[in-house]
């Protein structure tokens, strides 16, 4: 069935959208604004640091980070979309992306964050959506760690957009060997991952 006009307007400028966060770096160079709370950083920061919106009353002291490289992603798989009979159902895609690195041991343990967005199509309708996303980190050809995680994203009756906050944590990679490099993507069958190349940087 054919949507009216100013459903197609919608989408259109909420792909505009999606484009546009998908070009920007992570922190500092996004064109668009990124949401604050009234205690301070963005809330997709927050959610990544603290696992809330907002930062806690009361906190211990920061452990000591180390310098974490940036996140990159996969090529080609920075949007992942839903087609049926020539018709655009919805599309998934990566925005802002966090990162954290810390010393343990004679490792490092690396925290990372994507924020996406589900955005449906002129053929798609509110629902919920599986957003399969892969955490790779790499040294040199070799991948040292890799994890397939997946979330629901839910657009409700009367929208056409939502958003979603990944964080995987647990991410394990030797101290010593050379450089360390971050990717994330989509992953929707669940393939090894192995990025011959990166598609961005993302600060």
């Amino acid at each position: 069935m054919f949507r009216s006009v100013p459903r197609f307007a919608r989408f259109a400028a909420a792909s505009a959208v999606a484009a546009l966060l998908a070009g920007c770096n992570t922190f500092g160079g996004s064109s668009e604004p990124v949401a604050s709370t009234p205690s301070g950083g963005s809330s997709f920061m927050n959610m990544f640091k603290y696992a809330g919106p907002t930062v806690p009353a009361s906190m211990s002291a920061p452990e000591e980070e180390i310098d974490c490289p940036s996140v990159q992603i996969l090529d080609g798989t920075a949007a992942l979309k839903q087609e049926a009979g020539g018709n655009l159902r919805s599309q998934l895609s990566i925005g802002q992306t966090a990162r954290e690195c810390r010393a343990v041991g004679g490792q490092i343990a690396i925290k990372v964050g994507i924020e996406g967005r589900a955005l449906l199509g002129p053929g798609g309708s509110p629902g919920s959506f599986v957003a399969p996303v892969r955490f790779v980190v790499k040294r040199g050809d070799r991948v040292v760690a890799s994890q397939l995680q997946r979330t629901t994203v839910t657009i409700p009756q009367g929208d056409t957009q939502a958003s979603f906050v990944m964080v995987q944590e647990g991410l394990m990679a030797p101290k010593e060997g050379g450089d360390l490099e971050i990717y994330v993507g989509f992953d929707p069958n669940g393939r090894a991952a192995s990025p011959s190349k990166p598609r961005r940087k993302r600060g």
